[in-house]
């Protein structure tokens, strides 16, 4: 059984990379991609450094525009215009729109 794995383009990958870096300043821990989603969390528990919960946790789509910003402290509801920004910034350089 073989199993499809899709490659980002290197733009992508960089991009990609570049708001990784800015949601780490952020404070965010967790990173996973999955399925063209990235999720970025705050909060992490244990040695698989999963997500505790997820609350506190930002979803953006690589494909088309649609993210989400779950805020259940102040930590990301204060944060919440930089974050929008990153992910527009994101956007922008893949020339996604609305």
């Amino acid at each position: 059984m073989s199993m499809e794995v899709k490659v980002l383009s290197t733009s992508t990958r960089t991009n990609l990379e570049a708001l990784k870096h800015h949601m780490k300043k952020l404070g965010f821990k967790y990173f996973k991609e999955s399925h063209d989603w990235i999720y970025f969390c705050m909060n992490v528990f244990g040695e698989a450094d999963e997500p505790a919960t997820f609350e506190d946790c930002v979803c953006i789509s690589t494909r088309f525009f649609s993210f989400s910003i779950q805020a259940d402290g102040l930590e990301v509801a204060k944060k919440a215009p930089e974050i929008s920004q990153a992910i527009l910034d994101f956007y922008e350089a893949e020339g996604i729109k609305e």
